[in-house]
Formats: C-alpha cells, sequence, structure tokens
C-alpha cells in the first residue's frame, strides 16, 4: 500500500476530514491519534517482532490496534506530516525519566516540526507523558496540553543543540525525554528498535506497559498497577483478577487481542509481578 493511501486510511480512522494546515490542526490530530491508539508492548510479551516501516506500522497500530511504541506511534505521525507537505526531520532521543546524566541510550524518537520560522516538537510515543500538542521549542512560556497539564522544550546544552521535553507533575518539572537536532537516518531507527524489543533485561521484554487517552482521562497500566489520572486527581488500583485485565485492556486501553492472548499476558507479567 503506497503511502498516500495509508494516510487516508489513518486520517479516515480518526474521522478527519478537513485538510491539515496549521499548528492547531496537527494538535487536533495529535489528540484524536492518542485518544484511538494504544501505546504498549503486549505484542512484545507474546513474543511477536516489531517492524517499524510504515505499511508493517500502519497496519499494526490503525488495522489491527495491538498498541505499540515510540518507534511505531512517531514513525506514522511524521509520515503523516510529511505528506501533508509540513517539513519535519526524525530524532533519536532519551527517555529520561528525570535523570541526571541519563543512564539510558537514545532508544526514543521523536518528530521536529519547522513551521513559519519556528521549531516544535511533536510526539505522541511517551506513552502516558505524551503531549496532545506541537511544543514551541525553547519557548519559556508553556503550552498546555490534555487535561491541563503543562509542557515546555528547553535546552539543556545550548552548544550542543540538546533539549528536553519538560512537564508539570504534582507542580514540580519533569524532565521526561532529552533529544538533539542532528537528524537521523531510518538505519538509526532500526537498531534503536531491535535493541528495546530483543534486549532480554530491557524494560519492554520484562514489563507490561500499556496506556491510552480518554476525552478528560488518561489511562495507563504498568504490570499490575492501574491509574486512571485525571485534571485534579489520580485513582490507582491493583489488578488480581484476569477478567478484570480483559475488561480494562479491550474497552479502556482500546487494544485489540484475544482471551488466550490476554491470559497469557495476565499469568506471565500482572499475576507473577504481584506474587513476586
Amino acid at each position: 500500500m503506497d503511502t498516500e493511501q495509508i494516510v487516508k486510511n489513518y486520517l479516515d480512522t480518526l474521522n478527519i476530514n478537513q485538510d491539515i494546515k496549521s499548528l492547531e490542526d496537527i494538535s487536533t490530530l495529535a489528540k484524536a491519534h492518542l485518544q484511538t491508539y494504544a501505546f504498549g508492548n503486549p505484542k512484545i510479551l507474546l513474543g511477536e517482532s516489531v517492524p517499524i516501516d510504515l505499511e508493517s506500522v500502519y497496519n499494526n497500530l490503525v488495522v489491527n490496534k495491538r498498541a505499540g511504541y515510540c518507534f511505531e506511534h512517531n514513525k506514522l505521525m511524521y509520515e503523516v506530516l510529511k505528506a501533508k507537505g509540513f517539513e519535519v526531520t526524525q530524532h533519536l532521543a532519551r527517555v529520561v525519566n528525570n535523570q541526571s546524566p541519563p543512564t539510558i541510550p537514545m532508544t526514543h524518537r521523536v518528530t521536529v516540526l519547522y513551521y513559519q520560522g519556528e521549531q516544535y516538537l511533536v510526539d505522541v510515543g511517551v506513552g502516558f507523558r505524551s503531549p496532545t500538542v506541537v511544543i514551541k521549542i525553547g519557548d519559556t512560556e508553556p503550552t498546555l496540553s490534555h487535561l491541563g497539564i503543562e509542557y515546555n522544550v528547553l535546552p539543556v546544552d545550548a552548544d550542543k543543540n540538546v533539549y528536553t521535553m519538560q512537564l508539570m507533575e504534582k507542580n514540580e518539572p519533569y524532565n521526561a525525554t532529552a533529544f538533539d537536532l542532528i537528524e537521523n537516518i531510518d538505519a538509526d531507527f532500526e537498531v534503536g528498535n531491535f535493541y528495546c524489543y530483543m534486549n532480554p533485561e530491557g524494560i519492554w521484554r520484562n514489563n507490561l506497559v500499556v496506556s491510552c487517552y480518554g476525552e478528560d482521562v488518561i489511562y495507563s497500566l504498568r504490570n499490575t498497577d492501574y491509574f486512571k489520572i485525571y485534571a485534579d486527581h489520580t485513582e490507582q488500583v491493583t489488578i488480581t483478577k484476569l477478567e478484570h485485565f480483559i475488561d480494562i485492556m479491550q474497552n479502556e486501553l482500546n487494544v485489540n487481542y484475544s482471551r488466550d492472548e490476554l491470559a497469557q499476558v495476565f499469568e506471565s507479567y500482572v499475576q507473577h509481578k504481584a506474587e513476586h
């Protein structure tokens, strides 16, 4: 399937019929994407591979709704924006999780948008911390995202053009990711992606991580712990029953897995974590 048809089908699934021309249009697209396609790694835990060519990503996220992580979500967004005529570049990044210096390699992917002489970050691949808006790089004024969460993209090392995506969590700044403005090629992402899903000691092979956005909530699951994040409070429950797990996965996290597949994930990465 060619890129034009993939982009059309993708936008149709999001009920976006108008052309995408402005920053507001891109933010509308990002929010719709995050409310429709889950972030997560169930297929990795089931032993599936993670091809990141455009058609494979489209089939996984849009057609099959199997969830995916940054190399998939941000690949699709990058290709859609490029097809719509925007100037965009693709970059490797780190998920720093407020660590300084970071302790993990560059295993994240982001998109930089060049629009009317300014640079913006587009990132729909950071799970429950993904902004639903484009964020102006270097602007000290925060950009409000879903649930009113404030985001900035601020310089870490101006000489090296290194930036961090920072958001406010519990009224404190939290540095989620870091990236530079050196553009990467597809082969770079292939290496990072292979490391992520094949590393036996990595997070993606040893933990269940799934998230999806609702209209006024962010749903986030990690192993046994399930969070519903609202603008003014967060609800947390511990999952102990298979039926509860299946209901959450299918009806709130919006992922398409069979009962047998979900039972396998539950036994190995939810129930096992609870027992140990």
